[in-house]
């Protein structure tokens, strides 16, 4: 790994909670291991960006960056453990669009508020979504498929 990325990474992870910057003076940090909590289950495609990112983030810092995987309530639950936890810098979520995004408006009521409850720290993967429906939908494009969809509400 080049210098600019650890150095890269060393910094998103040190923003990852607002009170870092009070503690720094105080403590040598990462005084103890880091909590990485992926909030899916073991085995899927964030589980692995997040062990890949978790023994980069190891040697890196010199202390072990442990998984943790908190699967449960559309993925909330493993982010919700981290806005409740204590905003000392040694525990932090390998968030998504799903876990960040989208349940913000798909439930009343989410377990936690992605705006205010987390500061994002870096981008670290880019991932494109497809939307792909039967071939012999009458539907060529996005416009055309809402259209179709809002038409057959009942039949869907």
């Amino acid at each position: 790994m080049n210098m600019h990325r650890q150095v890269m990474l060393v910094a998103a992870l040190m923003l990852a909670t607002p009170t870092f910057a009070e503690r720094v003076a105080a403590q040598d940090w990462p005084a103890q291991p880091l909590t990485m909590v992926v909030p899916f289950a073991a085995g899927g495609p964030t589980d692995t960006l997040g062990r890949i990112l978790a023994a980069q983030l190891s040697e890196v810092l010199g202390k072990p960056v442990v998984v943790k995987n908190v699967p449960g309530a559309g993925v909330m639950a493993g982010s919700n453990s981290v806005a409740q936890a204590s905003p000392d810098g040694y525990e932090f979520v390998l968030g998504s669009l799903g876990t960040h995004a989208m349940n913000q408006t798909l439930y009343k009521k989410a377990l936690y508020n992605a705006a205010a409850d987390f500061a994002p720290v870096a981008l670290i993967s880019e991932v494109g979504l497809v939307l792909i429906t039967r071939k012999d939908l009458p539907s060529d494009n996005l416009q055309q498929f809402i259209a179709y969809t809002k038409a057959n509400q009942a039949k869907m």
